[in-house]
């Protein structure tokens, strides 16, 4: 099976710095580097280093603690040597990703070259402005007239946009409230957050953008308006929206071709009135793979008492102020059933601090959960949750098929016995449980003993396992 893209990078993140061997060995051997012709590197065909370079764009990050932030990748690879530089290029695509995290002057050049070496080629655009609210802000005065020099550049190709991604915070930019959406023949992914546009402005992109004809995936933001979202060809929506389970029972209704779908669940009122026609018993996703809600005081059993999903795979739940007595783990074990279906990641994530490893075990119980091979929670860990994971002799093995595992510890609460953590690893990559063998593991905990773990964890670490361990003060990685 192919490696996620997302998952290489974050192995491989530094992969640009390796081109310029910012941190040369003492061991350095010159004729090895990428520029000379001795190098094995420059042995590869060109459409196998083509795609190597490719692999190493950015992507979309938080906001850093440097005033501004330029992805440059592309120009980067093609200062390494001749060669290099020829092959980038070559390659239009390896310029068509314009990253702009809050606009500064450098940004207009750089777009400018990026534009006009990705020549025809769809473009991805990602902009975001400052936050005033951010404790990492680096305001400037020029910034919204920045950012309109930006889209004199950006606007004339507006056919060629292919996905965006932007994130105002300043006023209304006047560059964009005129645009005509039907030059957008190519938008196949939206996200707009204004809302510190006014009303006109904020409605008039949000038309132009979201209501393309292949636009297939959205990001919609508490500021987003859904009357211009075309629910019906949707297959993607991340929608930072808290509604109530009925309001997204309408919602989900109204998209049968949704494959991923990651939304918020309260109890408050809804965040906007919709027409749409409540589900009746069971509402049928034939196509969603990927789910992942947040509940905010509420539980989640309303939603999935009618929910029938058979081709999901990947499930995520993140509970914020979560009430003490809560059916959802019963009315989960009924949707799976119901489902007929085969999960093979499940994240739970409980921010709010509630020590109850019982009910937390609960979810790991549920049979259908077995066919697991990638497990995370992010929860008030304890011992009894260790334990519950570790393989023993006797009896059918917890979640048998696990291949991947991470813990965090969401309040850093209790410490979490070092030998107890040992014992389920190392039970994990016995070859002679009836389970699959343990890849991965990514551990953050506190724990009784930092010394005998770290000691210890070379022994568990050395044989295939990538391994990696922040204990509190202590942090240390092993592969």
């Amino acid at each position: 099976m192919a490696v996620p893209k997302k998952l290489w990078k974050r192995s491989c993140g530094g992969i640009s710095r390796w081109f310029l061997y910012e941190s040369v060995p003492s061991t350095f051997d010159v004729s090895k580097q990428p520029g000379s012709p001795n190098a094995p590197v420059q042995k590869l065909p060109v459409e196998l280093l083509g795609e190597i370079f490719s692999w190493t764009l950015g992507e979309w990050g938080p906001m850093t603690d440097e005033p501004s932030a330029l992805l440059l990748e592309p120009l980067t690879i093609s200062h390494v040597c001749g060669h290099w530089r020829a092959v980038s290029l070559s390659m239009p695509m390896l310029w068509a990703t314009i990253w702009i995290d809050r606009p500064r002057v450098s940004h207009i050049s750089m777009v400018k070259l990026w534009v006009e070496r990705s020549r025809t080629c769809p473009l991805s655009i990602y902009l975001r402005q400052t936050d005033p609210k951010s404790c990492l802000s680096f305001p400037t005065s020029t910034e919204h007239d920045l950012t309109d020099e930006i889209f004199a550049v950006l606007l004339p190709h507006l056919s060629r946009w292919q996905t965006v991604d932007l994130i105002f915070k300043t006023d209304t930019q006047r560059s964009l409230v005129s645009i005509s959406g039907d030059e957008a023949v190519a938008l196949e992914h939206a996200a707009l957050q204004v809302d510190s546009w006014d009303s006109a402005g904020a409605d008039s992109i949000q038309s132009a953008l979201y209501s393309r004809p292949l636009v297939r995936s959205v990001c919609l933001y508490p500021s987003s308006s859904q009357h211009h979202v075309r629910w019906e060809q949707l297959t993607h929506v991340d929608a930072e929206l808290e509604c109530t389970p009925e309001t997204w029972l309408s919602l989900l209704a109204s998209s049968p071709a949704l494959c991923s779908a990651k939304f918020a669940c309260s109890a408050q009122p809804d965040w906007a009135a919709t027409s749409f026609t409540h589900p009746e018993k069971y509402l049928t996703l034939p196509l969603i793979v990927e789910l992942s809600i947040k509940a905010s005081r509420i539980d989640l059993a309303p939603l999935f008492d009618r929910l029938t999903l058979p081709a999901l795979r990947a499930l995520a739940l993140e509970y914020c102020h979560v009430p003490r007595t809560m059916p959802d783990q019963q009315s989960l074990h009924s949707l799976l059933d119901r489902s007929s279906c085969v999960l093979e990641f499940f994240s739970l994530h409980e921010t709010a601090r509630m020590r109850d490893a019982q009910r937390h075990i609960t979810y790991l119980q549920i049979p259908l959960l077995a066919s697991l091979k990638d497990l995370e929670l992010k929860v008030d860990m304890t011992n009894e949750i260790v334990e519950f994971l570790t393989l023993d002799s006797q009896g059918s093995p917890p979640l048998p098929n696990l291949t991947a595992i991470v813990l965090n510890d969401s309040s850093r609460g209790d410490h979490i016995s070092d030998v107890a953590l040992l014992h389920m690893l190392s039970s994990r990559r016995s070859s002679t449980s009836n389970a699959a063998l343990l890849c991965s593991a990514e551990l953050k905990l506190r724990l009784t003993s930092h010394k005998t773990f770290a000691l210890s964890v070379n022994e568990c670490g050395r044989d295939n396992l990538n391994l990696r361990c922040e204990l509190l003060n202590c942090f240390c990685e092993c592969t």
